[in-house]
């Protein structure tokens, strides 16, 4: 063999042994692009866990129903008997409607150890005397609903941690045991300060368990495919509403009614613990072979091989060149304008569509003539919009499909601004509302996508956390002023109005994020 022969199949093994540089975007299109039925029906169930969501953050509003004037009642106490004995008209009032001056103040003459009520399901509300709007009760009553925003707040600021330190799949799982262990405790409660910490933890977990597998699920497809996730995602969300009108409907017992949530829920999170954790987290710790491991379980999936031995993931590592610290994260945003703005609106505008969809949906029996008529609509109109928005975005693009889904909102408010009654409980109002949903499910769907996208890889916890604890923050707000403001909610419909028209023109300082590459994004100035 010659020397140049020799030199030329030297360089032909060094090619040969170099290795191939993919990114894991690569290697992810090409799993989605071979799929069997497995991995769809893998990547198609691990959003299953927002399917328990309904059920258990709802559960208040069933669980707690209020008796009305048609409800009956009788003495159980000689106070009460010996009351209505000197003034048998009692007997024909509503409860909340005999009261007595106390110190100036408006007292209960009835306290629910004197009268007992004749209902088809037993209450919290009845039970812990929070269903007269006398004194602080109705607040107190409304607090139970609205602390599971603050125990949010408090589970995406620890998960803004978790998720990029021990991993989404980890993350999802301690939040669901804090929650699943919340929703069954229910089952023994009879004290509100318990249950209002039962609401709360319940919403520590939950919300750390859907936000990671958010995460999850989000960076195991193709940027043009997470539309259809988030779509699915919301679709699957809108099916616990007939679940958790059930439960409310068919279950006698507001005990009963948490244990069942809780199997319920159970039933829809099995699926976190067994999942494959994204290659993506181990990339961004600079574990490439961890990340490998990851996508070979995900190609096994496929009935497929994956020759990983002679390839470079060229992400590895990459988002991770320092330090990931809380610390650090938070001065990247002062570092870097183009970040700091888009996670700024980004804040804005969850906080504004937070606000009215859960009031809304804490709020259908003061809107609507039927609790349970309420849900079961409201989940039909999520489910148009998600069906709707899915197309829309591919059709538009996320930032006009936003500004258009923000305008609708804002018009279905205003137009509920004149006060007409339609008989039998429904008003222009109440109508409206039922059209504004759609919208605002819309919103939701739209800006949950929109920040998966803009957040960089590096960053996605963090970001998440603080778009979502604005978010929380609506959430605390919005069910005090469709409930605590039922008699003046028509007040809520301009305010609505006003807020959607705002938030419509603030996607217009986007870049459109469909079809650009955001993972790695930190370091945009």
């Amino acid at each position: 063999m010659t020397e140049n022969e020799n030199e030329k199949m030297i360089e032909t093994e060094g090619m040969m042994k170099r290795k191939q540089a993919k990114t894991s975007d690569d290697l992810i299109t090409e799993l989605m692009r071979r799929r069997t039925w497995k991995y769809t029906v893998f990547i198609m169930c691990l959003m299953v866990v927002w399917t328990g969501g309904p059920p258990a953050v709802y559960l208040t509003s069933f669980a707690g129903i209020d008796p009305t004037v048609n409800d009956t009642w009788t003495c159980v106490s000689d106070k009460c008997f010996n009351l209505t004995s000197k003034n048998s008209s009692l007997l024909d009032q509503f409860p909340c409607d005999i009261t007595e001056k106390v110190d100036g103040k408006d007292q209960l003459v009835f306290v629910p150890s004197d009268i007992e009520w004749d209902l088809a399901h037993t209450s919290f509300s009845v039970e812990f005397d929070l269903y007269c709007d006398v004194g602080s009760r109705q607040s107190q009553k409304t607090l139970l609903s609205s602390i599971y925003f603050a125990g949010a707040l408090t589970g995406l600021i620890i998960g803004g941690y978790l998720f990029d330190k021990i991993g989404r799949k980890k993350s999802a799982m301690i939040g669901t045991l804090v929650a699943g262990i919340s929703i069954f405790t229910g089952t023994f409660c009879h004290n509100y300060l318990l249950l209002l910490a039962l609401r709360f933890f319940l919403g520590v977990g939950r919300y750390m368990t859907s936000t990671a597998m958010f995460i999850l699920t989000v960076e195991l497809v193709p940027t043009k495919q997470r539309n259809l996730v988030n779509g699915w995602a919301s679709c699957l969300w809108v099916l616990g509403y007939p679940a958790a009108a059930g439960i409310g409907y068919f279950i006698p017992d507001w005990n009963y009614m948490f244990l069942t949530a809780s199997i319920f829920y159970l039933i829809t999170t099995l699926n976190v613990f067994f999942c494959i954790e994204s290659p993506k987290f181990y990339l961004i710790n600079n574990n490439e072979q961890a990340a490998k491991r990851a996508f070979k379980a995900l190609a096994k999936l496929n009935d497929m091989e994956l020759d990983l031995e002679n390839v470079e993931i060229l992400d590895a590592g990459s988002a991770k060149q320092r330090e990931q610290s809380i610390k650090q994260q938070l001065m990247d945003f002062a570092r870097y304008p183009t970040l700091r703005l888009e996670s700024g609106i980004l804040m804005s505008l969850w906080f504004v569509v937070a606000m009215f969809y859960y009031g809304f949906n804490f709020g259908w029996g003061t809107i609507v003539p039927d609790l349970y008529l309420g849900y079961i609509t409201a989940g039909v109109g999520e489910l148009i919009a998600y069906v709707l928005v899915v197309p829309l975005i591919a059709q538009l693009g996320r930032r006009r499909a936003m500004m258009f889904m923000f305008t609708g909102a804002s018009l279905s408010y205003l137009l509920a601004i004149p006060v007409l009654n339609f008989g039998g409980g429904w008003s222009l109002n109440s109508v409206s509302c039922l059209v504004g949903i759609v919208f605002v499910s819309g919103c939701f769907a739209g800006v949950y996508l929109w920040t998966g996208e803009v957040a960089p890889t590096s960053h996605a916890g963090l970001v998440f956390c603080l778009c979502s604890g604005a978010a929380r923050i609506g959430s605390f707000l919005g069910p005090y002023i469709f409930n605590n403001l039922a008699p003046v909610t028509h007040t809520a419909v301009p305010l609505g109005g006003s807020g959607n028209s705002g938030s419509s023109l603030q996607p217009r300082l986007f870049s459109d994020s469909g079809d650009r590459d955001f993972y790695n994004r930190a370091n945009r100035g």
